[in-house]
């Protein structure tokens, strides 16, 4: 148990095992397999953690960023995967240019904005995603094991200016277990 108010870096305490998965997951590869992500391009990884699915598509050939708010995790993708670029950032405010990627993924940090952020993340992703960008978002229904207020409707409202190509329920896998996820299919408008 940690004292009241400490704060430590689920990337140095083993924590990330709860959701990290070690390779490219398997609605990414379904994404790219049936093509819906392009052939090739800018790729921007939102809460990259350990660079798992940004590393895969660099190895693939795109030109992959992974952002995250943890040093150590970005520390830790960039040693594995030389062929991206990986650099501490908050993803409500993104250090890019406009109209600056293809495509974005999340696996792992919607979920985790409390209700007043989730606009300024929808607006930063609009802002550095190319017209016709796609974003896979993974927006899981629990966080640290408690269910969260993650819903079709919340995704709908959030996102109400893009076109919803696809949005499933799904268990998808981590490193330790099942998650329960929204998987989203975004285009920006």
């Amino acid at each position: 148990m940690r004292p009241a108010g400490t704060v430590t870096d689920p990337y140095l305490d083993g924590t990330c095992s709860w959701w990290n998965l070690s390779e490219a997951s398997p609605e990414l590869q379904e994404a790219v397999a049936d093509g819906w992500l392009p052939t090739h391009g800018r790729v921007l990884d939102v809460g990259c953690g350990l660079g798992s699915e940004i590393g895969w598509l660099a190895e693939l050939g795109y030109s992959g960023v992974g952002i995250d708010l943890s040093v150590a995790a970005c520390t830790q993708a960039q040693a594995r995967f030389p062929t991206a670029l990986f650099f501490p950032a908050d993803l409500r405010q993104l250090p890019f240019l406009d109209q600056t990627f293809d495509v974005a993924l999340d696996r792992g940090c919607f979920h985790y904005l409390p209700e007043p952020d989730r606009s300024k993340y929808e607006r930063e992703l609009r802002r550095v995603l190319k017209p016709g960008g796609r974003l896979l978002l993974r927006a899981s229904l629990h966080a640290a094991e408690v269910r969260n207020d993650i819903s079709e409707e919340v995704i709908r409202s959030t996102f109400d200016g893009w076109t919803v190509r696809a949005l499933a329920r799904q268990k998808i896998p981590s490193d330790t277990r099942q998650l329960e996820v929204l998987v989203v299919r975004l285009e920006r408008i």
